[in-house]
């Protein structure tokens, strides 16, 4: 083939040397003249390998960042300018490069100092990687000890020559580790908070079946600092089908839930949260004493939509709770940790997924990424509790339902815009989302539609008891209205509307108790 490339001679230049030495060897073998510095110099000499130091070529003690090393990768092969050069200058070719680079972003992680960090700021690798990758025509690029498969593989199987697709192929990889690398550089400078400038490097794309539906194409991505963190991408999947685009999305919903009512609630010892989604959306959502209690309530908030549901509890998951599921049907199950009994029980059902993540923490700092037609959306995650609780009505806000209200606010801002959340107490202290109307139009619709509005069918449900949150101001007092049909006492929301007066005014009327928070929980 007219563009089979022999290898003759190689730079290898690496931090990590795992693996290097089968490389090193096949090169030997295939009799190709190998040039190194520094430590790589000494593991390829302790292979017994001849090896020609960098400085015998550049002559002093500027090693790789010289122009005879530049000038034998940069060298085009076809161009009688460049082989005058080479000629006159005696630059040696050079046909393959292994490089790695300084471990920043592990050095970023560890806590180090800044100036450890800034030392970890690599220079002469990035520099060959991008020049090698640039002649990618005539030289080949291995820029991470990642691609040292697949390059062996192809020292195996093509006896030491490149194709020009091989050598692009490796090059586009090259410039992923470039790119990838001085986007961990600026965003370390950047910092965490929301700049004008950001840049996201996403590497190692796992392709999804599909996307959102069958005729969609989906990858899934990592953030770059995602292996340090406790991320739900970061989930070890213990059994089950592959994870889809719609699994995955429900089953971050599932986590935060779960986890932000866990924090949320906080006179429970002992406390167990316990979250059921569809779609998205809680439709069950329960903190109690005890994990088998919590999942009865989750499940009972609405156990018609609890059909292929997926669930996150906050605690270990035992074979009790393996067997209460027995003939139900869910898609995913996440906690921090499956018994070994449980897991004998689950692995009946091939096809149920099981994830194994902690509980997330209170505060992440994490942003949300959310892409329009031409553009990218970056905000922060809406994370911690509300501060300001101002009664706003005749009638006083029990003090003793102020627990139930914050939970009722976590419960409600994780249910999509326009958002309603019934929440009530059971006499043993146990929380639960009781009622839920989310995504309508306008607020008076999600306060009519509630997944469970026939109160009086829930066993230990008293409406009058219970509180009623919103995720945004009641803009008319029609929505009052519709509550007190229902018989509510207590309604939280943030106020803010023109017309906050006329509620106000419809609550007194209704005798409802009503706090004003000062913050909003849309969620689209």
């Amino acid at each position: 083939m007219k563009d089979l490339k022999k290898i003759k001679s190689a730079l290898i230049s690496v931090y990590h040397k795992d693996k290097l030495d089968v490389i090193v060897k096949k090169l030997n073998e295939l009799g190709v003249e190998l040039y190194s510095t520094g430590g790589t110099q000494s593991f390829i000499e302790g292979l017994n390998i001849p090896v020609t130091a960098v400085e015998n070529l550049t002559g002093g003690r500027v090693k790789t960042l010289h122009p005879k090393i530049f000038g034998g990768i940069l060298n085009r092969r076809d161009n009688a300018g460049d082989q005058d050069q080479i000629a006159q200058y005696e630059i040696p070719e050079i046909d393959l490069v292994i490089v790695d680079l300084y471990p920043f972003e592990e050095t970023v992680a560890s806590g180090a100092s800044e100036e450890d960090i800034i030392e970890k700021i690599d220079i002469g690798g990035i520099a060959l990687i991008r020049g090698t990758a640039k002649n990618f025509n005539d030289v080949i690029i291995v820029s991470s000890r990642d691609q040292y498969e697949d390059f062996i593989e192809l020292l195996n199987t093509k006896n030491g020559e490149s194709t020009l697709e091989d050598r692009k192929e490796f090059a586009r990889k090259a410039f992923a580790t470039s790119s990838h690398y001085d986007s961990a550089i600026f965003n370390y400078f950047n910092g965490a908070g929301i700049n004008d400038k950001n840049r996201i490097s996403l590497n190692d794309g796992k392709v999804l079946r599909y996307g959102e539906n069958p005729h969609q194409s989906a990858t899934f991505y990592k953030f770059d600092n995602a292996d340090s963190k406790v991320t739900l991408a970061n989930a070890e999947v213990l059994q089950g089908k592959e994870l889809s685009y719609n699994n995955l999305l429900d089953a971050d919903a599932a986590w935060k839930s779960a986890s932000d009512a866990y924090h949320a609630v906080t006179h429970i010892k002992n406390k167990v949260a316990v979250s059921v989604i569809k779609h998205l959306n809680p439709c069950g959502l329960a903190v109690t004493d005890n994990i088998l209690k919590s999942l009865d309530l989750a499940w009972e908030g609405d156990p018609i939509s609890a059909f292929g549901s997926i669930i996150c509890f906050t605690d270990t998951v035992t074979a009790e709770v393996a067997e209460w599921f027995g003939k139900k049907f869910v898609e995913i199950i996440i906690a921090p940790a499956f018994t070994p009994e449980a897991l004998e029980i689950f692995a009946k059902k091939k096809n149920l997924r099981l994830l194994v993540t902690p509980v997330k923490a209170e505060t992440t700092g994490e942003k949300l990424f959310r892409s329009i037609s031409g553009g990218m959306l970056v905000q922060d995650e809406d994370e911690g509790m509300d501060s300001e609780f101002k009664n706003v009505t005749k009638i006083q806000f029990d003090s003793n339902k102020m627990n139930l209200a914050k939970f009722g606010i976590t419960a409600c801002k994780h249910l999509k815009s326009n958002a309603i959340a019934i929440v009530t107490e059971k006499e043993d202290g146990s929380f639960w989302l009781t009622g839920a109307g989310m995504g309508q139009p306008n607020r008076l619709d999600s306060m009519r539609q509630l997944t469970m509005p026939r109160f009086d069918l829930k066993e230990g449900v008293k409406i009058e008891e219970s509180v009623v949150i919103s995720d945004a101001f009641f803009p008319f007092r029609d929505s009052i209205e519709a509550a007190n049909e229902y018989g509510v006492k207590y309604i939280v929301e943030p106020g803010g509307s023109i017309r906050d007066e006329e509620v106000i005014e419809a609550c007194d009327e209704f005798g409802i108790a009503m706090l004003f928070t000062g913050r909003r929980h849309f969620k689209h």
